[in-house]
């Protein structure tokens, strides 16, 4: 990796310059165009064969168990090269995606297949905030973390705006074969990146330590300071109840709104054009002092985007409400990573990068019974009454932790 940016020299254009910075940057965006796409796919799949919501929110949960144990991943990201790390999850992915588009092209693939794809593509985005974004920390510096963080999601939310639409086009026209294969090469691409970078490694952790010190040790960090228990307290509340309306949109496209597998995609991507439209306000306009403001207002966002989208008949307005959604995901999750980052100490990110991820693995608990809430009674209703749920636990955490979005 490079030497990095210099605190003071801040700003996009200086980040921009660090050839580490680039590669980071490039890996993250050319399999960034996989992380929403497979979601669509995966799901118009799933429903076209099993015609099941409850199997869709199934897959939707399998993709997010690996999150649960995120703070295993951050406490061994702390100890091994990060670098090798990076490597090694690149490569499985499209070893993966290389096994489900041969048996896609031999007609052979099964829900089973896809089940198991999911789960290993989800694995490797555990690990994302404990290596990835952490290599891009160090590489930034403490003054340009939130620069770095939210240009980094500014443009994967700005390939999430074609990604869905493109895999729901491929999927239409050619089935599960092409975006499979379209996966191989994004991850061929990335790993051709990561093989040019010099191996970074988290700051060592003074002594030689267990690895079930190192976790207690991020856990105590995240105990001690407010800012950071509110931020996992939200996000437990909002993946649990504000983000599983996503795998509901297969479905709602499907049997309410009648649309095809292309414009399943497309709807989908209004997340994405939320989402970048969010990203670049916040890299442009969003001052440090307002960071924690513009993460509850973010979060807020989602459960009416959510909730405006269940009560949806209507295609254009459901766009609509996945636009409202996607821009307060864009201000969450930047700003949720910002938030821990910047609060802890260099030696203990990876650490409590792995507890942030555990936090949103727990809060993907809330992908399964979603689905069978829209078995019962239908998916508009259940996405209704998650997106309410999500507004009232989202209130009582701004009431419990103040610290994480008032200034000061």
């Amino acid at each position: 990796m490079g030497a990095g940016v210099a605190p003071e020299s801040g700003g996009l254009r200086a980040l921009m310059a660090d050839s580490a910075f680039r590669r980071l940057w490039l890996i993250g965006a050319v399999t960034g165009i996989m992380r929403w796409l497979d979601v669509v796919v995966a799901g118009i799949y799933v429903f076209d064969v099993t015609g099941s919501p409850t199997w869709v929110a199934a897959v939707t949960f399998i993709r997010a168990v690996p999150m649960i144990v995120g703070v295993m991943f951050g406490a061994m990201a702390a100890r091994l090269p990060l670098g090798g790390l990076m490597r090694v999850g690149i490569g499985t992915v499209a070893l993966s995606y290389t096994i489900l588009a041969v048996l896609a092209v031999f007609d052979a693939l099964a829900v089973w297949h896809v089940a198991i794809g999911v789960w290993i593509v989800g694995t490797y985005w555990s690990s994302e905030n404990s290596v990835r974004r952490t290599m891009m920390c160090a590489v930034a510096g403490l003054a340009n973390t939130g620069t770095a963080i939210s240009f980094d999601w500014a443009t994967i939310n700005a390939l999430r705006l074609a990604g869905p639409f493109l895999g729901g086009v491929l999927y239409d026209a050619y089935g599960m074969a092409a975006p499979c294969a379209l996966g191989v090469v994004c991850f061929a691409a990335a790993l051709f990146l990561a093989l040019g970078m010099t191996s970074g490694s988290a700051p060592a952790l003074s002594g030689r330590r267990r690895l079930w010190e190192d976790i207690a040790d991020s856990l105590a960090i995240a105990r001690r300071s407010a800012a950071i228990k509110g931020v996992l307290g939200v996000s437990i509340c909002l993946n649990f109840f504000g983000f599983p309306y996503s795998s509901m949109i297969p479905v709602i496209g499907k049997d309410v709104l009648r649309a095809t597998p292309a414009d399943v995609g497309f709807l989908s991507s209004m997340e994405g054009l939320g989402a970048m439209v969010g990203a670049v306000t916040l890299t442009a306009f969003v001052r440090p002092s307002w960071f924690g403001r513009v993460f509850m207002i973010g979060s807020f966002g989602v459960a009416a985007g959510a909730i405006a989208f269940g009560l949806s008949h209507i295609y254009a307005l459901s766009a609509v409400a996945l636009v409202v959604a996607g821009a307060g995901m864009s201000w969450f999750a930047s700003m949720q990573s910002t938030q821990v980052l910047a609060q802890t100490p260099a030696d203990r990110r990876s650490g409590i990068m792995g507890v942030l991820t555990t936090t949103i693995g727990i809060g993907q608990l809330g992908a399964l019974p979603i689905g069978w809430l829209a078995a019962q009674l239908t998916a508009p209703t259940a996405v209704v009454i998650y997106g309410s749920c999500a507004v009232v636990t989202l209130a009582v955490c701004a009431w419990r932790w103040p610290a994480m979005w008032r200034p000061g």
